[in-house]
C-alpha cells in the first residue's frame, strides 16, 4: 500500500487523535533564521487531521531556559495558527511571527546557553528543511547552526521578543506533525498529471495550503518547461471550504476568462491535488462567490498513475516476455524481434508499442511491433537505452555521459543537451512514464551520483534538452542501476567494495530510506510501487523485497527488463 493510500484510509476512518501533554515531550523545534512570509490561511477540515500535540502554557515564574523549552514544543502544535506557541511570545514578536516561513527538520540534540541577561542561543544539526511552498529538501551539509532568541519581561514573566521566522522539529517527530500531499500539474501536451510532492502541518487548513501551492507553480528544477498548467498567471485562492465533502475552492475572477477546456483542467488539477484529503471529495470552483459552470469533457482524463505491467518483463529460456509462473508470456510482434537480437538488455513501452534492445553486438536497436529492428545508435559502449510514452528511445555512451541522444519514430538523432558536466560516466539512464523528468545515475570523481532532471519537451512531446538536475540519495560504492519505482520514487543500487550491494529509495521532495542488500545485484527495475520492485542477481535469481529482505521468487532469468 502506498503512503498516500494508506494516509488516505487512515483519514477516511475518522483520523488517529493523540494528546500528548508537553511535559512529556522532549525538545521538539525551534526558529530557523530567515524564509519568505507566508500567506494566511483560510478554514478548510478539521477531519483530515491524524494527530495532534496539545501544548502547554506557559507556567508563572517561568525562567528565559523553561519559556524557550515550552515555546520549542508548543511550535509542534500548529492548530489555530501556532496559538500556543504565540503565547511564550511577546505581543510584538506574536503578532509578526510567521511559522510557516520555514521549517528546519534537525537531528533533535541541541544547546541551549545564555549570552547576556537578555539573550539565547540555541545550537542545531539540520537535516532537511520545508520552505513556505511545502518543498522539502536534504540538507547538503551536516553542519551545525544557531538559533538566536531575545527576552523580555511582560507583568513580570519572561516572553521572547525577538527571533526569526519559522520553526525548527526533530526528523523523529516531522511525520507525526506534517504529511506530504502533490500537487499536480501537466505534460506539455496534457496527457499526464505529473506529482510535484509538498509538505504541510497536518491542521485544518491543509486544504488551503495544498491550493496555494498548486497555484504558486511547480517546484524550480520543473518549472522550465517541464510541466504546465491550466491556471492563468496570477491566479489565486481567496478561501477554500470543505462542507460535507464538498469542496469550494473560491478563485480569482481572471478564471472566467478560460475557455471549456482549461477550465476542465483546472478542476481535475485541483481535484487530483486534493484527493489525499478525506473531506475533498467532490471539487467545485466559484468566483465571488458564485460557483463556476464546467461543461463535462467527453475526452479521457489524463493519467496521473500509468501502470505498467505488474509482471516483470524478463529474458528467460530464450524467451522474452511477462513471467507467468514457471513460463514466460510473450508480446506478440514483439518478443521474437528482441530475442533475435541476442540481446544485453531491453525497454520496453507498451503505451508505444516498442522496444529498445541493446544488441549482442553493442548496438541500440529499436522493435516496433509487427516491424523488423532498426539500428538506431552505434556508438561505441552504449549503456542499455530506455524508452519514454511518446514513443521516443533515448541512448547514451557509458563515458560520455553528456551525449544523450533521442530517437523518434523517423530514427533520427536529436541530440539533447544535458546540465551534468563534470560526471566522468552514466551507468543508467531512464524516462519516467509521464516523459517529464529523467533519472540518471552518474559516477562524479568516483563517487556514485544520482539525479533526476525536467525532460523538456514541446507541446507536441519532442524532447528539447534536460533541465537542471537536483541530486538524489544514493549509497557509496560503485553504482549498478537506477530505475523509477512509481510516480513519486526511484530506486538504486550500489555495490560496496566488500562486494555487498545496497539499496535505497527516496521519494521525490521527500525521503529516502535504505532498501536493505539484494545479493549479488546486477539490475533493479521498477513495477507500480515498492512491492513492485524487482532486482536482477548475478546467478540468475529474481529477488524481491519481503518484509525487511530480499527473497528470490523465480530462477534462471537471464535479463530483467525495464517497463514503462
Amino acid at each position: 500500500m502506498s503512503e498516500r493510500t494508506a494516509s488516505a484510509r487512515r483519514r477516511a476512518a475518522g483520523g488517529l487523535v493523540m494528546a500528548l501533554l508537553l511535559a512529556a515531550l522532549a525538545a521538539c523545534s525551534g526558529i530557523p533564521q530567515s524564509g519568505p512570509v507566508q500567506p494566511g490561511e483560510a478554514i478548510g477540515s478539521a477531519s483530515d487531521i491524524d494527530v495532534i500535540f496539545l501544548a502547554a502554557d506557559p507556567t508563572k515564574g517561568a525562567t528565559q531556559e523553561q519559556i524557550l523549552n515550552g515555546f520549542i514544543q508548543a511550535a509542534k502544535s500548529p492548530q489555530n495558527n501556532y496559538e500556543v506557541a504565540r503565547r511564550y511570545l511577546a505581543k510584538p514578536a506574536a503578532d509578526t511571527w510567521k511559522p510557516n516561513a520555514n521549517t528546519t527538520i534537525d537531528q533533535g540534540t541541541r544547546s541551549m546557553a545564555a549570552q547576556d541577561a537578555t539573550t539565547m542561543q540555541m545550537t542545531i544539526t539540520p537535516v532537511a528543511s520545508v520552505d513556505a511552498n511545502g518543498v522539502y529538501a536534504e540538507s547538503a551539509s551536516s553542519a551545525s547552526s544557531t538559533l538566536t532568541f531575545s527576552f523580555t519581561q511582560v507583568d513580570g514573566e519572561w516572553r521572547i521578543s525577538q527571533l526569526a521566522d519559522g520553526i525548527v522539529i526533530e526528523d523523529a517527530f516531522f511525520d507525526q506533525v506534517f504529511s506530504s500531499h502533490a500537487v499536480y500539474f501537466y505534460d506539455p501536451t496534457f496527457t499526464y498529471l505529473v506529482p510535484d510532492l509538498r509538505w504541510f502541518p497536518t491542521t485544518a487548513a491543509v486544504g488551503t495550503r495544498v491550493v496555494n501551492a498548486l497555484l504558486g507553480g511547480p517546484v524550480t528544477w520543473l518549472g522550465d518547461g517541464a510541466v504546465v498548467t491550466a491556471f492563468p498567471d496570477g491566479t489565486t485562492a481567496t478561501a477554500v471550504v470543505t462542507t460535507g465533502g464538498q469542496t469550494q475552492v473560491e478563485l480569482s475572477s481572471n478564471v472566467l476568462q478560460a475557455d471549456a477546456a482549461d477550465l476542465q483542467r483546472m478542476q481535475y488539477q485541483l481535484s487530483q491535488s486534493l484527493s489525499d484529503l478525506a473531506s475533498a471529495t467532490n471539487v467545485t470552483i466559484s468566483v465571488d462567490q458564485n460557483a463556476v459552470t464546467i461543461p463535462a469533457s467527453s475526452a479521457a482524463p489524463p493519467n496521473p498513475a500509468p501502470r505498467v505491467n505488474a509482471q516483470p518483463l524478463v529474458l528467460r529460456d530464450g524467451a522474452f516476455g511477462y513471467v507467468a509462473g514457471s513460463s514466460v508470456s510473450e508480446i506478440p510482434g514483439v518478443s521474437a524481434a528482441v530475442v533475435a537480437l541476442q540481446p544485453a538488455s531491453a525497454a520496453y513501452s507498451a503505451v508505444s508499442s516498442l522496444a529498445a534492445v541493446k544488441a549482442a553486438n553493442g548496438t541500440v536497436q529499436v522493435v516496433r511491433g509487427g516491424d523488423q529492428p532498426v539500428v538506431l545508435d552505434q556508438r561505441p559502449a552504449l549503456i542499455d537505452p530506455a524508452v519514454d510514452p511518446f514513443g521516443y528511445v533515448w541512448s547514451v555512451p557509458q563515458n560520455a555521459p553528456t551525449s544523450v541522444n533521442a530517437y523518434g519514430s523517423d530514427g533520427n538523432a536529436l541530440s539533447i543537451p544535458t546540465n551534468w558536466d563534470g560526471a566522468a560516466s552514466i551507468t543508467s539512464l531512464e524516462i519516467s512514464r509521464d516523459g517529464t523528468r529523467a533519472l540518471a545515475l552518474l559516477s562524479v570523481g568516483g563517487i556514485p551520483k544520482l539525479v533526476v532532471a525536467a525532460v523538456i519537451r514541446n507541446a507536441a512531446g519532442v524532447p528539447q534538452k534536460f533541465g537542471q538536475p537536483v541530486e538524489l540519495s544514493t549509497a557509496a560504492g560503485t553504482p549498478i542501476d537506477a530505475t523509477w519505482v512509481d510516480q513519486q520514487s526511484v530506486a538504486s543500487v550500489t555495490a560496496l567494495p566488500s562486494g555487498e550491494t545496497r539499496a535505497v529509495v527516496q521519494k521525490l521532495g521527500g525521503r529516502s530510506s535504505s532498501l536493505g542488500s539484494p545479493q549479488n545485484a546486477v539490475a533493479i527495475a521498477g513495477g507500480n510501487d515498492i512491492d513492485g520492485l524487482r532486482v536482477l542477481s548475478s546467478d540468475g535469481s529474481l529477488l524481491q523485497r519481503r518484509g525487511s529482505t530480499w527473497q528470490a521468487t523465480v530462477s534462471g532469468i537471464t535479463k530483467l527488463a525495464v517497463q514503462n
